[in-house]
């Protein structure tokens, strides 16, 4: 596997990571040591999973595109759990 196919892999990983530990922070189903890190990480890791998806764009377009409209959807999510917090507990 070359450099950018697993550029690729891991720029549609990465949100999907991100989006499983969000729900298991809603859920509660497994306990982990990170309170409300899972909120945080889209914000962090998704313009890294955006840089990989243009990295390996001429040699998997697919995967690449899959990378960058996953990794667009899940940067907004932290901004969105902040305002709905505010608006909705007053914080």
């Amino acid at each position: 596997m070359n450099v950018k196919k697993a550029a690729a892999v891991f720029s549609i990983t990465i949100p999907i990571i991100s989006a499983i530990l969000i729900i298991n922070f809603f859920t509660g189903f497994m306990s982990i040591p990170w309170q409300g890190m899972p909120v945080f990480f889209p914000l962090l890791l998704s313009p890294i999973g955006i840089i990989l998806a243009f990295v390996s764009i001429k040699t998997n377009k697919r995967c690449a595109v899959y990378g960058i409209v996953l990794n667009a959807i899940m940067f907004p999510f932290p901004f969105f759990w902040f305002i709905g917090g505010a608006l909705l507990f007053g914080v």
